[in-house]
């Protein structure tokens, strides 16, 4: 058997540079392809020019109005999600991209002949369709290929989320309003008869259009599932280290490991090094820290710790956990002010700034921020662990949109915390990925943050929905998202003290198996 290893290595060591290529090629094309999943948060940039451009056809049309076009995109997405997960599973991560960048592009360019509110709300529907199924893709081919690091590399990859709406926001701007015309001060809207704004905006939908469907492909034609020889080279390897080294006794209702034999496990870890799944030789570290750690009790599970050698919750499963329902809860509280800033923070700023240009160049900044900041909070979370930097956005960000709320008038106040808002924004992306897949398994990642974001997203939709129909002003609905925010807080500190007992995150998932919220509490 050692010898069969060996060999296995041996034919496999030359594909390895083609491996890395593959590699980088996928995390580049995850990347560029995210450039249009994130579009939606570009909305708050061209409410002003569609808002008046439907005005002429329904003067009853309103910016709360147009809010629903906003979460139209995001409830399509909510909804899909899951089905993402699902389809990626099934054509790949290339194929299922290629039909996300067909709906977002298709959506957008239809929508340039949209007269209607209601029709601009179904083709924005399906570019939100589009997002939701193609959104996961990107990321989990990256998980496929980098699996030490997801954190970071889910940081890298979402960077397109924020430097799409960056480059986009400002093309549309420059396109519709090079002029710099400045809204009605009565109306906020853009006067038809005094300026060409108005009519320019069927030709930003198009232009659009055009541009995702090419940025679209390119990315989605990079990405490269892991060769079928590696992924069968890690299947027989580990199939013949479960049958050598992790064979197990019963033990008073507990599953230990055996002493491993040396020769063994040296070569196993070295073959290892060949293969793309990582999952198994975190079972070989996971049942070395509990070998060292057996004695040990754990405060906050009230149980002594057991070893499994796979920790994989369905969906239906994960439902049925109660700390599910507290993660997606902490989603919501910490995540939906979020997409509140990206939907209004031009008509906000609007109430005491009159600069269009200045006010776009912000929001395309926050765009960038929101991408670029991912790469920090990746960063950060690998060092410091995923719940510690959900925990630490989660107090900053009320704290900075009440900043916000009471320093519009001062241009650089405004800017600093349109851009941190967005910034902060971006950990939520970066952190939840990773931290369903902590919590409950890497094997059903893709459904399981698809039903994550589904109730996320319902949530969100209705609450953004509620604010249009609503009409408060925004000064009213900035406080009620700092107080939202608030709570959110709280959620993530119990989280992460419900957590604090595993300092290994990569092995959580494996202690989680003997325990659940309610024994936790």
């Amino acid at each position: 058997k050692v010898k069969e290893i060996r060999t296995m290595i041996g034919n496999n060591s030359n594909s390895n540079s083609d491996y890395n290529v593959d590699s980088i090629l996928s995390l580049m094309g995850g990347t560029i392809f995210h450039f249009i999943v994130g579009i939606k948060i570009m909305w708050g940039n061209v409410a002003p020019y569609i808002t008046s451009y439907l005005v002429q056809f329904d003067s009853n049309v309103t910016y709360h109005n147009t809010l629903h076009v906003y979460t139209a995109v995001f409830l399509g997405q909510s909804l899909f999600m899951y089905l993402g997960g699902q389809l990626e599973t099934k054509i790949g991560p290339r194929y299922t991209s290629y039909i996300g960048a067909t709906l977002i592009s298709s959506g957008t360019y239809v929508s340039s002949y949209c007269k209607s509110l209601s029709h601009l709300i179904v083709c924005q529907a399906i570019v939100g369709v589009g997002i939701g199924l193609s959104y996961s893709a990107p990321i989990l081919c990256g998980f496929k290929h980098f699996t030490n690091n997801k954190g970071i590399v889910t940081g890298v990859i979402t960077t397109g989320t924020g430097a799409g709406p960056f480059f986009f926001g400002l093309i549309a701007t420059t396109y519709v309003n090079s002029e710099n015309y400045p809204v009605d001060p009565i109306t906020g809207l853009y006067d038809p008869i005094t300026s060409p704004v108005v009519g320019r905006v069927p030709g930003m939908f198009r232009i659009l259009g055009t541009m995702y469907a090419i940025l679209g492909f390119f990315g989605a034609s990079l990405l490269f599932s892991p060769s079928s020889s590696s992924e069968a080279m890690a299947t027989r390897t580990s199939s013949r280290f479960d049958e050598t080294s992790l064979m197990r006794v019963e033990n008073g209702g507990e599953k230990t490991p055996l002493k491993q034999d040396n020769d063994n496990v040296d070569i196993y870890d070295e073959a290892m090094k060949q293969q793309s799944d990582h999952h198994h030789n975190e079972t070989i570290k996971t049942s070395s820290n509990y070998i060292k750690q057996s004695g040990r009790h754990h405060q906050r599970y009230g149980s002594r710790i057991k070893f499994t050698s796979t920790f994989e919750l369905t969906t239906q499963e994960m439902i049925q956990d109660t700390l599910c329902w507290l993660v997606i809860a902490t989603a919501i509280c910490t995540g939906v002010s979020g997409f509140y800033v990206a939907a209004t923070y031009k008509n906000f700023g609007q109430t005491s700034i009159a600069d269009d240009h200045f006010i776009t160049v912000i929001g395309c900044l926050g765009c960038l921020s929101s991408g670029l900041s991912r790469l920090l909070w990746g960063w950060t979370a690998d060092k410091i662990g995923h719940f510690y930097t959900l925990e630490l956005t989660a107090y900053l960000s009320p704290i900075v949109l009440l900043i916000y709320t009471v320093t519009v008038s001062s241009k650089v106040a405004y800017g600093v915390t349109v851009c941190s808002l967005y910034g902060l924004w971006g950990a939520s992306y970066c952190l939840m990925p990773t931290i369903a897949a902590f919590l409950f398994g890497e094997k059903h990642m893709g459904t399981n943050y698809g039903f994550i974001f589904l109730v996320f997203g319902l949530a969100c939709t209705a609450i953004i929905d509620l604010c249009g129909f609503l009409g408060w002003s925004f000064y009213t609905l900035n406080y009620m998202f700092v107080t939202i925010g608030a709570v959110g807080a709280l959620l993530s500190s119990q989280i992460r003290f419900l957590t604090s007992a595993i300092k290994d995150e990569k092995t959580l998932k494996h202690h989680r198996a003997t325990s659940s919220v309610s024994s936790m509490m």
